[in-house]
């Protein structure tokens, strides 16, 4: 798909149709890692990738997802949380290239298990996944959506 068409047509899915495959994981995964962080610390911040059943039925709001993918990071500043975005961004949109539903996820940061991360991390930005029946239509995106100055 090309880029733009891909960002236009992308859009919250919140209904799965079953579990993502080891191959599409792993492509949203390199996508993530790509992805940009402050300073280039990526030592800083760490994925992790839940599809056990029991831990995802205590987490909140996630719309039955079969996975989450979690950004957590050991320092806590707003560079952190933007390039946490970045990074889910990117997983974001190479799922919605594979076809899979994506959306982003703040209502379960709360619920996830500190057990499941690593020691001296938190959780930052997590993104709900999983097979779709949507179809991804590229949308006529207005240019004075978001108010922008231009100053020359």
């Amino acid at each position: 798909m090309e880029t733009l068409k891909m960002i236009n047509a992308r859009k919250a899915v919140r209904k799965y149709s079953g579990q993502i495959t080891d191959e599409q994981l792993y492509q949203i995964l390199l996508a993530g890692n790509a992805g940009p962080v402050g300073l280039g610390q990526y030592e800083d911040y760490q994925i992790t990738v839940i599809q056990d059943a029991k831990v995802l039925s205590n987490l909140n709001g996630i719309y039955d997802a079969p996975t989450v993918i979690v950004v957590s990071s050991n320092k806590n500043s707003s560079m952190e949380h933007i390039s946490a975005g970045a990074i889910v961004h990117n997983m974001e949109l190479a799922a919605e290239d594979q076809g899979l539903g994506a959306n982003y996820n703040m209502a379960s940061l709360s619920s996830i298990p500190q057990s499941i991360l690593p020691a001296g991390f938190s959780p930052l930005f997590a993104l709900t996944l999983g097979q779709t029946d949507e179809q991804f239509t590229a949308r006529n995106v207005p240019i004075d959506r978001i108010k922008t100055n231009i100053v020359k």
